[in-house]
């Protein structure tokens, strides 16, 4: 690193932002305004012909001054490649800017023949001069979704072509896929990825947006994202983040994106065009950004230097009118903390010492001491905020309800929780006016859009579930387990507010554990003792609470509540017809969660128990289907979210590159987030299920059809004693072997008998005593199971 760049790098950490304008590094160069694609989010085909430079008027303007600091230049259209002169302007942007390295050419490689021609002529000049030549073809979903999404039949296959000629080519030094997101295409960006995955193609994904210099200013349709396609695309991007991308900069990027498609957020993501990039139309034409940007005037006729410095207001315009609200796939300079990362990850990675410095975070920054000096200062600040109330959302004359919990990361299952919940509240109290605490509101939004239980219900964030605690008559942890985690304060808090304004507790339905660390297990013997009341799901969540000090000798246990929700599920879709199709294996597995279930091993160990339960499981399946000749396997995810572990992705790698098993995987519920009673009725399709999520056992149980389970808690928690009570094969996911997973499946496709047939919740029931504890008008004291 010569001081020259370290000069750079510490001028952009020092000096304030938005950074001072200077002359451009990077050139967007649309060479031509036609093109032979009519795609449905640009307007650019409908042109027919395009004044355009020659090479000659070319290099006359980039004589100018300005461009004496570019060393990257994007070739772009229209599609660049109709140029057949596009080996000779590459050549002219050689000639004429002494810093250039690298072109960067996108094309539709509908045409391949003859783009394959222009990449062959574009990347011998590129070698002439000693730069690099990075080509990225544009994919906007896989097969015929492509073809649909460009308006031209047959385009993936040309594309294709393309791809395999610049994969191999010497001249070709990167080859990227880019796709742009519309409403088109939402629902087929997994299938694109594992696409580019198993071609081994680096892929990048923009989201499509109205665009002058695609004549789309006011273009609507292609954009008009509805509420589940933003959370859809929301969610792939964070999977994108957790378990594709490696740049830190474009993760940086679809970070941004995700808080501005979700909370409406200001762009975070830096821009090279707000200071030190600028645009060249196939006219000459000078502009800042394509998107935003007036024509400053040409290259061939005017001082380009003064135009670009001398418009310097219309600029700072931009900035402060349409740089924050940008969705553009431009980056740059990140702000200041997050350059700091990047240029500390980026020197560890060079000095081989990434390693150690993740030992380093964890050591200073993870330390329990921190780590509870941190969960001490986040319960102090929201008791500080329990301090003001805040009215009630509605004045309905019900009683009052304020439910907690882990919403707004819900699984299926916690849908099927939330639903018992209120299903037994609403049966022993009438009408009650719901208050929902969401950890992340835009997820439980999405749950209420899809369950008709929760129309009625508010939704709030957890500083102000604090708040209205005061103004609740009756507070409940809803189900799912009292465990170790940071936002356990959120629930002390919620709960010291209730009790200190005199309003009555109940801990409904829940686990207790997986225990962690002391501070942790301290608030969660807090919660309990804070509850007026208390249901546990299981006998071993009781006796967990009694290890924290808490008299449990009125304590109630009921069954987990989602049981209620499914009961009901189950009476109406027994009345749904479906057609025979064979023997369907339905999977409810998940990622090993060994941070939570297997503290006790080292990561080394526990990566390998996974790895030998991965092959346990793909090598009974495999066996299966040999079989089995008419098993279909169709992998359910019960997470379609990234805060629980969006099994979606967990299952498109377990499956990846798997071709003994590819015709047989029924691959159709790892797509759009359903509904939770269309998963129950997927359920209910199903001949046998092997589950390892909790509530996949549940479903299967509630829903009865057969299961073998794999727990994954390793015998320490919920899943093998709800297993071992309903009498259900399992296996320790760390004694797993396929032997084991094929006898007993192969029994139950034999001799399909579920294993709680007629079984009636309790919940219900036992909810009713809870609320008479404390003293709560029931209005029916007929209970339902």
């Amino acid at each position: 690193m010569n001081l020259n760049t370290l000069y750079k790098i510490a001028k952009y950490i020092i000096i304030p932002r938005p950074f001072p304008l200077e002359k451009p590094i990077v050139l967007q160069f649309p060479v031509i305004d036609i093109c032979n694609s009519q795609c449905q989010m640009c307007r650019i085909w409908e042109n027919k012909k395009s004044d355009v430079l020659t090479p000659e008027q070319l290099r006359t303007g980039l004589r100018n001054p300005l461009f004496s600091e570019v060393s990257v230049v994007g070739l772009n259209g229209g599609e660049p490649t109709l140029r057949k002169d596009l080996g000779q302007l590459t050549a002219v942007l050689f000639e004429e800017l002494p810093k250039l390295h690298t072109i960067s050419l996108i094309t539709n490689a509908y045409k391949y023949d003859e783009v394959i021609a222009r990449i062959t002529e574009v990347g011998e000049v590129v070698k002439q001069h000693g730069g690099k030549l990075d080509v990225m073809i544009s994919l906007d979903g896989f097969g015929e979704l492509h073809d649909k999404v460009r308006g031209k039949p047959g385009n993936f296959v040309h594309a294709q072509h393309v791809i395999e000629f610049a994969q191999a080519s010497p001249l070709v030094h990167n080859v990227r896929i880019g796709c742009t997101i519309i409403k088109e295409n939402v629902y087929g960006l997994s299938d694109l990825l594992e696409f580019c995955q198993s071609k081994g193609l680096y892929i990048k994904y923009r989201l499509g947006i109205p665009h002058q210099r695609l004549y789309t200013q006011n273009l609507l349709d292609p954009y008009a994202l509805d509420a589940a396609e933003k959370y859809h695309i929301a969610e792939f991007l964070e999977g994108l983040i957790a378990h594709y991308e490696t740049s830190e900069r474009q993760k940086f990027f679809y970070r941004s994106l995700i808080d501005q498609i979700v909370h409406a957020a200001p762009r975070k993501a830096g821009c090279d065009w707000q200071h030190r990039g600028a645009t060249i139309t196939s006219k000459g034409e000078l502009l800042y950004c394509a998107v935003q940007s007036k024509v400053l005037g040409n290259i061939t006729k005017h001082d380009s230097e003064q135009l670009y410095f001398g418009n310097e207001d219309h600029l700072k315009e931009i900035l402060q009118v349409h740089c924050a609200s940008c969705h553009h796939d431009y980056v740059g300079i990140p702000p200041r903390a997050q350059y700091l990362k990047e240029l500390i990850l980026q020197a560890a990675d060079k000095l081989r010492a990434k390693n150690l410095l993740k030992s380093a975070y964890r050591h200073i920054f993870r330390s329990d001491y921190r780590r509870r000096i941190e969960f001490a200062k986040r319960i102090d600040n929201l008791r500080a905020l329990g301090n003001t109330a805040i009215l009630w959302p509605s004045s309905g004359n019900g009683v009052r309800v304020l439910i907690c919990g882990w919403y707004g990361t819900e699984t299926l299952g916690d849908k099927a929780i939330l639903g018992g919940v209120l299903q037994a509240l609403r049966e022993h109290l009438g009408t009650i006016d719901v208050v929902l605490v969401s950890l992340f509101p835009y997820v439980s939004e999405m749950t209420r859009r899809q369950m008709e239980e929760l129309k009625s219900v508010h939704i709030v964030p957890r500083e102000q579930g604090v708040q209205l605690a005061s103004q609740a008559d009756l507070v409940v942890f809803g189900g799912g387990p009292l465990m170790a985690i940071d936002e356990i304060a959120d629930m002390l808090v919620i709960f010291e507010v209730a009790k200190n304004a005199g309003r009555k507790t109940l801990v409904s339905g829940c686990g207790v554990g997986p225990l962690g660390a002391s501070w942790h297990n301290e608030a969660i013997g807090q919660i309990l003792h804070k509850a007026d009341a208390r249901i546990y799901r299981d006998e071993q969540s009781r006796s967990v609470a009694a290890k924290l000090g808490v008299n449990v000798e009125t304590d109630l246990v009921a069954e987990d509540p989602a049981f209620t929700w499914l009961a009901i599920q189950r009476q109406t879709l027994l009345h749904t017809k479906r057609p025979h199709t064979g023997k369907i294996l339905l999977l409810g597995l998940r990622d090993f969660p060994y941070e939570h279930y297997a503290r006790h091993l080292s990561k080394a160990a526990c990566l390998e128990t996974k790895r030998r339960c991965e092959k346990a499981v793909l090598e009974a399946l495999t066996q299966l289907i040999e079989k089995y000749p008419d098993l279909v396997i169709r992998p359910l995810p019960m997470c379609t979210n990234h805060f629980g572990g969006d099994d979606r992705w967990y299952y498109r790698h377990l499956f990846r590159g798997n071709h003994q098993l590819a015709d047989r995987l029924d691959l159709s519920l790892l797509g759009a987030e359903l509904a939770p009673k269309d998963y129950c009725d997927a359920f209910m399709q199903a001949t046998v299920a092997l589950t390892m999520r909790f509530h996949s056992l549940v479903f299967a149980l509630a829903l009865e059809v057969p299961a073998v389970a794999i727990d994954y808690t390793l015998g320490l928690g919920k899943v093998f004693a709800l297993a071992e009570r309903f009498g259900v094969p399992y296996r320790s996911l760390s004694e797993i072997d396929a032997d084991f997973l094929i006898r007993e499946i192969s029994k139950l496709l034999e001799t399909p008998l579920p294993q709680a047939p007629g079984f009636e919740p309790s919940f219900t029931s036992a909810m009713h005593t809870a609320l008479g504890v404390l003293d709560f008008a029931v209005c029916n004291t007929e209970v339902n199971p």
